[in-house]
């Protein structure tokens, strides 16, 4: 069973800093691969370089560009894969009739993600073990980074990432051989529809409401977006306006995924039911096959069984983001 877990870092000041120009370095790998295979198709050769040449190419630049030496080679050739696959669902997607969506240069905005394919090549996660209450990950260039972990990590390493949202920083680890823990089966089944009116409807006839997040933040949010609209574009000014308006928006996203647990977690501990995700319970009751509808309630099992591990491991207040 594969797991990603997700916790938030809490870098100094040095770290984050360390952090922007580590991602700066491999977007600009990311946008100058992308041009490189521009100008090779469009030259009168029609020349097509793929990954495996690009590759080879960053060892040579790593002599020279101190700036893209001090990062994982590994991450970097991360990087490039990222771009591969981008190439390969544009072909993709032309080769099936569709809109192919050629791949985009990626502004300061939209390159986030840095991934690192292998835990111990350039990156190890629980660096300082003998720690007796910080966990930490160690990462090329950037040093051991304090982790906020708030649960166990199950099975083996695979990856790691670090994703900015805003002015946090997070690392996601991919995991492969978690142990899976099922509950005992009970035999009993509730339909279970997400709607618009309420929040869901089971087949008994029970109403969940809507979550109010977004109300109890409406004010704010639409004040913050009136000063956004208000700035000029590439200003100063523009870009902290928008960055207090992604910070509300993450918020109430937060907010959000938080009420789905917690309604999933309730209803799960009321009584033993396996909830089933249905697109409407219409066709349910005509007697046609049920099809999952694509909502989180999917997972509702797999966090009763994570809610029992649940811990909080650190009682240091360590002053983290709050952007």
């Amino acid at each position: 069973m594969r797991r990603a877990y997700t916790f938030l870092l809490c870098p100094t000041v040095r770290q984050a800093v360390a952090f922007g120009m580590m991602l700066d370095d491999h977007r600009a790998l990311y946008n100058a691969a992308l041009q490189e295979r521009r100008d090779a198709y469009r030259h009168p050769s029609k020349t097509r370089i793929r990954y495996g040449d690009q590759s080879a190419q960053v060892k040579d630049l790593r002599v020279g560009d101190h700036d893209q030496a001090r990062w994982s080679f590994s991450s970097q050739q991360a990087t490039l894969r990222r771009l591969e696959r981008a190439f390969a669902g544009f072909f993709r997607r032309a080769k099936a009739g569709g809109v192919p969506g050629y791949p985009r240069f990626k502004g300061a905005g939209w390159f986030g993600t840095v991934q690192w394919p292998s835990d111990g090549d350039g990156c190890r996660w629980d660096s300082q073990p003998e720690h007796p209450t910080r966990t930490f990950v160690r990462l090329q260039g950037i040093g051991h980074v304090k982790v906020h972990q708030d649960r166990r990590v199950l099975g083996k390493v695979r990856t790691v990432s670090v994703k900015r949202e805003g002015r946090r920083w997070y690392v996601i680890l991919f995991c492969d051989d978690v142990p899976a823990q099922p509950l005992p089966p009970t035999g009993v089944v509730v339909g279970v529809d997400v709607g618009i009116a309420s929040f869901l409807t089971t087949s008994n006839g029970e109403h969940e409401p809507n979550p109010t997040c977004l109300d109890r933040s409406a004010g704010r949010l639409a004040a913050a977006q009136r000063a956004l609209s208000r700035t000029k574009r590439g200003s100063v000014r523009r870009r902290k306006a928008a960055a207090r308006v992604g910070t509300i928006s993450r918020r109430v996203a937060r907010q959000r995924l938080d009420h789905t647990h917690k309604t999933a977690r309730r209803r799960r501990g009321r009584r033993p039911l396996y909830l089933l995700a249905l697109r409407g319970l219409r066709a349910c009751r005509r007697g046609e096959p049920a099809h999952p509808g694509r909502v989180r309630l999917r997972a509702v099992r797999a966090y009763r069984g994570r809610g029992r591990e649940r811990r909080r491991q650190h009682s240091s207040g360590r002053a983290c983001p709050s952007g």
